[in-house]
């Protein structure tokens, strides 16, 4: 109620609803990127970071081939160069940098 957000509009929107379950179906961890995407990590046999662009497409950005464990904790650094990613086991943090602007053109 506008009462308990003391006058202010709470609104919730959908960004994207992908309908193919082979592109999105167990994704967590999101962050937003410096240039506006969403990030996130999609659990489940192919561990893998995607981001999806304003406009609703979605485009893969890493995939876990060596470990059989989930992406967790996804941000990025205050400099907005370097994407940060835990691989839950074994416990590793990568530091994922790159030509972010062309990443999904």
């Amino acid at each position: 109620s506008k009462e308990e957000s003391k006058g202010y509009e709470c609104r919730l929107e959908l960004y994207s609803e992908p309908n193919d379950t082979s592109v999105l179906r167990y994704c967590d961890n999101l962050t937003v990127a410096p240039w506006g995407d969403v990030i996130f990590c999609e659990d489940g046999i192919k561990p893998r970071i995607f981001g999806i662009t304003p406009k609703g497409k979605f485009y893969q950005i890493a995939e876990n081939i060596g470990y059989r464990s989930e992406f967790a904790g996804v941000c990025f650094s205050p400099s907005g160069k370097t994407l940060f990613v835990n691989i839950q086991v074994p416990g590793l943090t990568l530091a994922i940098t790159g030509d972010w602007k062309n990443l999904h053109q």
